[in-house]
């Protein structure tokens, strides 16, 4: 049964996860509020994730002097601020402080969640804990991306972020109940230099930069595909993620197994596996019903590979896990970007079986990275 505090931290990574997610489903709707197109409101999303890279390198490093859990309570405060004022906001202008602002707290909050997460579980089942607070993604998938949508139809866009914002007030009032305290005896000040000094972290931000990469980048062009190639609507799309979230989420069932794996192997097979995913995509992405099926198998494989990444970096250093897992949130956010700007010009080539390819290749260089490492 999941303790009290991995429950609540698996809370909080899914409210905090929906929030980062919610805007893109109901653009539509904000614009026709605010005025401005559907691609002007991306912009607030944009400022969401430029600054929760920023907070991610700068400001999660306070973890390691204050502890953990008290950065992530003061990031939920600044969430809910953000919240609130996405609610009111009369203007665009007004949206994009808000997500900006969000971004700050978001910065913060996702690497302590992750730095706590094998802290507060059992002794020896720490990438198992970390595991079932990375399900959280799969209720802010569910929740962001479907809920968010048909929330916006029925009630307007404004009561998805005032539904996120009473969730946000329930973690924040748990948070005052639940001892989420870890030991400090080794605290020290941190930064985004000294983190980048610890042994291993150059690897280990590589495999991470490649594996996110590879997902953001196929991820990012499932609608147009299914839009483009297979002549569906945006239902057909939300079927697939749906599809995706649903593997994400069963995977926690099997965590206690590949955790046993040494972790070089747990990685190894993660990237190997992820790297057969994408060309299978490649081969059998044409056919709806290949593609929905292969997305499950996706959520399956893709939930173990960022346990692995995620594992991986903060075992790195006890005493410097906020900065360091920070720098893994800032390269996340980049590559979120990146998997965009990249893939774009592919996709208009190629199409979607292009994306594939080069997916394919960035989380092979990830599985050739953990064969590789002396010291995983």
């Amino acid at each position: 049964m999941i303790s009290k505090p991995l429950a609540l931290l698996t809370a909080a990574i899914a409210v905090v996860g929906a929030n980062s997610m919610v805007l893109a489903p109901i653009t539509g709707a904000v614009s026709q509020d605010i005025g401005g197109d559907p691609a002007d409101i991306v912009q607030a999303a944009a400022a969401y994730g430029v600054t929760t890279a920023i907070s991610a390198i700068f400001l999660a490093p306070r973890a390691d002097v204050i502890g953990a859990d008290k950065a992530l309570f003061q990031s939920v405060i600044v969430i809910l601020v953000s919240m609130v004022a996405s609610v009111f906001a009369p203007t665009l202008l007004a949206l994009t402080a808000a997500q900006a602002l969000g971004g700050i707290g978001a910065g913060m909050a996702i690497p302590a969640i992750y730095a706590l997460a094998p802290q507060l579980g059992p002794k020896g089942e720490e990438k198992r804990s970390m595991g079932l607070v990375l399900s959280g993604w799969t209720l802010a998938l569910v929740g962001g991306v479907a809920g968010s949508g048909f929330l916006a139809e029925w009630a307007g866009w404004r009561s998805v972020y005032a539904v996120l914002a009473i969730a946000i007030i329930g973690v924040f009032f748990a948070m005052r109940r639940v001892d989420l305290r870890v030991d400090m005896s080794r605290a020290r000040p941190t930064s985004p230099l000294t983190a980048l000094g610890v042994p291993g972290i150059t690897r280990g931000l590589f495999a991470a930069g490649a594996f996110m990469l590879a997902f953001y980048g196929t991820y990012a062009f499932i609608g147009a595909h299914v839009h483009d190639a297979l002549g569906m609507g945006t239902d057909g799309a939300g079927f697939v993620t749906l599809f995706y979230g649903t593997g994400f989420g069963l995977a926690a069932l099997i965590d206690k197994y590949v955790d046993r794996l040494p972790q070089r192997q747990a990685g190894l097979l993660s990237f190997t596996c992820l790297t057969v995913i994408y060309l299978a995509f490649l081969v059998f992405g044409g056919s709806f019903a290949a593609l929905a099926g292969l997305a499950l198998i996706w959520g399956i494989v893709q939930h173990l590979g960022l346990n692995f990444v995620v594992s991986r970096l903060a075992g790195l250093d006890a005493s410097q896990r906020g900065a360091v897992l920070g720098l893994n949130s800032a390269v996340t956010y980049l590559a979120v970007t990146g998997g965009a700007l990249a893939f774009r010009p592919l996709y208009e080539m190629g199409g979607f079986a292009l994306c594939n390819v080069l997916s394919a290749i960035c989380v092979a260089a990830a599985a050739i990275e953990s064969l590789t490492a002396k010291r995983v």
